[in-house]
């Protein structure tokens, strides 16, 4: 990824005609933690459900298209704990939804 404010590179190499939607969750305990957080049909639906942080877990966000997914991890590491970045999952989110548009 470049500096903060940028996006993941892997955004700009992807094409989005046949995106689904976007979850987040934990990378290592994903189950019972997933989250679609965006749809195409619903747009962006919220993050109030999710688990935001864990002392070892990466929250992440996973895009879903019709035959593959791409999984970001999606964190800062705060007072050594992995901090869900809210700020970089709705940048992603905002782009996706330009390009599905």
């Amino acid at each position: 990824m470049n500096k903060k404010s940028h996006l993941p590179d892997i955004l700009t190499r992807l094409a989005f005609h046949d995106m689904l939607h976007i979850d987040v969750a934990l990378e290592g305990n994903w189950n019972p933690t997933v989250r679609t957080v965006w749809s195409r049909e619903k747009g962006f639906i919220g993050f109030t459900h999710i688990v935001r942080s864990h002392p070892c877990l990466i929250p992440s966000l996973e895009l879903y298209f019709s035959d593959c997914w791409i999984g970001i991890h999606c964190f800062q590491h705060i007072d050594g704990v992995n901090v869900f970045d809210e700020d970089l999952a709705m940048r992603i989110i905002e782009y996706v939804s330009k390009k599905v548009s």
